[in-house]
C-alpha cells in the first residue's frame, strides 16, 4: 500500500477499518436477531435490547475515536486541523489511547513527511496568542544571524533532503537529525552566503532529541550563541530558514510557551521526552534546523517541527538542551553513522 498517495492514506485506512466494523456489525446483528427471536418479549428480551442499544452507542463513539484520531495524525493539514480541533474527538482522546498507538506502525505509514512526532497522540491546544514583531523588526533582529544560517542538503535513499542549519562554532553547524538521516558518511553539503556550497560530515547524530552536528572544514562564518536560559512566554524574535528548499526567509516569531513533551524519535520507533518551545511562527518543511533568534542576538531554540492543527504554530527544541547535547561533538572531524532514512523514496 506504500504506492498510495500520502494525502489519501488516512481515507483509505478509515474506509477499510469502517468496512470491517460494518461487516462485523452485520454478522453480530444476524446472530442477535436469531437470539432475540429465541428470547421473546420477556425480561431477557428487554435486557437483550438494552444491551444492544448500549453497544450501538459504544460503536458510534469508537468510530469517532478511530476516524478523528487517524485524520488528526494524517498528512492532510485541513483534515488534521478539523479533527484536532473537534471537542468530541479530543474528549475521546483523553479517555482512550491514540489509534495509531493501538495499531502499531500505522502512524508512520500515514505520515511520510520525515518530521518527528512532537507529541504521542493529540497535540495540546495551542497556547493563547502572543504578539509577534512586525516584519521590519524581525528583519532587524535576524540581520546578525543571516551570514551564519546555512542551507543543508543531504542525499538520502534516492531523495534530496533539504533543511536549515546554523554555525555554532568555527567549522561546526547544527541542524536536525531528520534532515541528514540516512545520508551515509558522504553526500551532505551546506550552502553558505560567503563560500558557496561546501562538503560536510556529521560528527554527532542524536535521533532522539533530533539534532546533528556537522563539521565543515572550509566553513568561514561567524558563530551564533545559544541563550543561557530557555526563553519565556512573550519573548519575541525571528526564525530563519529555507522553506521548500528555496531562498533564505525571515519570519516574525514569538514564544507562546515552553514545556516537556513526550513524542517519538525520528524513526517513530521509541518514545522520547524533549523540552520544547511553542512558537507563534509559520514553520514549513525546509525550516527544520533553523534558529529562533531573540532580540539580544542569541539563539532561543532550534526549529524542528510544525503543528498539524494550526498553520501559525511551530515547535523548537530547547536551546539549553541542544547546547548540552552537541558539546561532546566539538573537536571531532570523523563522520559517524546517520542511521536509516526517514523519508519514503
Amino acid at each position: 500500500m506504500a504506492e498510495i498517495d500520502p494525502q489519501y492514506r488516512p481515507i483509505v485506512v478509515i474506509v477499510v477499518l469502517v468496512t470491517a466494523v460494518a461487516l462485523g456489525e452485520s454478522l453480530g446483528s444476524a446472530v442477535g436477531r436469531k437470539a432475540a427471536g429465541t428470547l421473546g418479549t420477556g425480561l431477557l428480551g428487554s435486557t437483550d435490547r438494552a444491551v444492544g442499544a448500549g453497544l450501538g452507542m459504544v460503536q458510534v463513539l469508537l468510530i469517532v475515536w478511530l476516524a478523528g484520531g487517524l485524520l488528526a495524525e494524517g498528512p492532510v493539514p485541513r483534515l488534521a486541523e478539523a479533527a484536532g480541533g473537534s471537542t468530541a474527538v479530543r474528549t475521546m482522546a483523553d479517555i482512550l489511547p491514540p489509534p495509531v498507538e493501538v495499531a502499531g506502525g500505522l502512524g508512520g505509514w500515514l505520515d511520510t513527511t520525515g518530521l518527528p512526532d512532537v507529541f504521542v497522540g493529540f497535540e495540546p491546544a495551542p497556547a493563547p496568542p502572543v504578539d509577534r514583531p512586525d516584519d521590519p523588526a524581525a528583519r532587524a533582529i535576524a540581520m546578525a544571524a543571516e551570514a551564519s544560517t546555512v542551507k543543508v542538503s543531504a542525499a538520502t535513499c534516492g531523495l534530496s533532503s533539504v533543511g536549515t542549519g546554523f554555525v555554532v562554532a568555527p567549522h561546526y553547524v547544527v541542524t536536525n537529525a531528520h534532515v541528514v538521516a540516512g545520508a551515509g558518511r558522504r553526500g551532505i553539503r551546506v550552502n553558505v552566503a560567503v563560500g558557496g556550497t561546501l562538503d560536510a560530515d556529521v560528527v554527532l547524530f542524536d535521533p532522539n532529541l533530533d539534532v546533528a552536528l556537522l563539521h565543515v572544514k572550509e566553513l568561514k562564518a561567524p558563530a551564533l550563541r545559544f541563550a543561557a536560559a530557555d526563553p519565556e512566554r512573550g519573548a519575541v524574535g525571528a526564525t530563519l530558514g529555507f522553506p521548500g528548499g528555496g531562498a533564505l526567509t525571515i519570519l516574525p516569531a514569538a514564544v507562546a510557551g515552553r514545556y516537556s513533551a513526550t513524542g517519538r524519535d525520528i524513526l517513530g520507533t521509541a518514545h522520547v521526552r524533549r523540552q520544547i518551545i511553542e512558537l507563534r511562527a509559520e514553520i514549513e518543511k525546509g525550516d527544520s534546523g533553523g534558529p529562533l533568534v531573540l532580540r539580544d542576538g542569541t539563539v532561543g531554540g532550534v526549529v524542528f517541527a510544525e503543528a498539524r492543527t494550526s498553520p501559525d504554530v511551530g515547535y523548537a527544541l530547547s536551546p539549553t538542551e541542544v547546547a548540552v547535547r552537541i558539546a561532546p561533538g566539538f573537536g571531532r572531524t570523523s563522520a559517524v553513522d546517520t542511521g536509516a532514512c526517514v523519508l519514503e523514496p
